[in-house]
């Protein structure tokens, strides 16, 4: 005698479909991202310097939102590498977005995170998606030091939600914590 129900291996079947798809839809993502060409039109990656002069004992924290802007398209999925290109920054968290399909963390290597550089990858099976600029990620930084810090940043892919590649623009911003 069987102990599943034939209900219950339909959920289950059901489950492990949807995880299958999941998982699918993040690969096939970072597929896009690798074989597609530079979105800043192959322009070299954008750098900056946020940050003022720092405490006396030189520790401090900073959060850099990463805002995408879509233009009119919808934004079903986007790839985004930042690294400090100064000494003393230590990436110490990830968060989500402002809108409700990036609320969660976007995807990412927590190991890199120790090379003072990241790839974030989100994806959006969402009806609802962000248009124009939205906030789709913010990053915890600890800084050591009191000189301003250089970032070097890209956004390596976009598309929309039908999977179709999109033009898009990115910045970075500051945010004292």
């Amino acid at each position: 005698m069987n102990a599943h129900s034939p209900l219950t291996q339909i959920f289950v079947g059901r489950k492990a479909a949807l995880a299958l798809t999941l998982l699918l839809l993040h690969v096939g993502v970072f597929a896009m991202a690798c074989a597609q060409e530079d979105r800043n039109n192959g322009e070299a990656a954008q750098t900056t310097v946020l940050g003022a002069a720092g405490d006396q004992d030189g520790l401090r924290f900073e959060a850099i939102d990463v805002i995408v802007d879509s233009g009119d398209e919808s934004l079903g999925a986007y790839q985004f590498e930042l690294d400090s290109v100064s000494d003393g920054v230590e990436i110490v968290g990830i968060e989500g977005g402002e809108h409700a399909a990036y609320a969660d963390p976007p995807y990412y290597d927590p190991q890199a995170m120790n090379g003072n550089r990241v790839i974030l990858a989100a994806f959006s099976t969402d009806a609802e998606l962000p248009t124009g600029r939205s906030r789709v990620a913010r990053i915890h930084v600890q800084l050591e030091g009191e000189a301003p810090k250089a970032y070097r940043f890209k956004l390596t892919a976009t598309a929309n939600d039908q999977g179709e590649d999109i033009s898009a623009e990115v910045e970075i911003a500051k945010i004292k914590v």
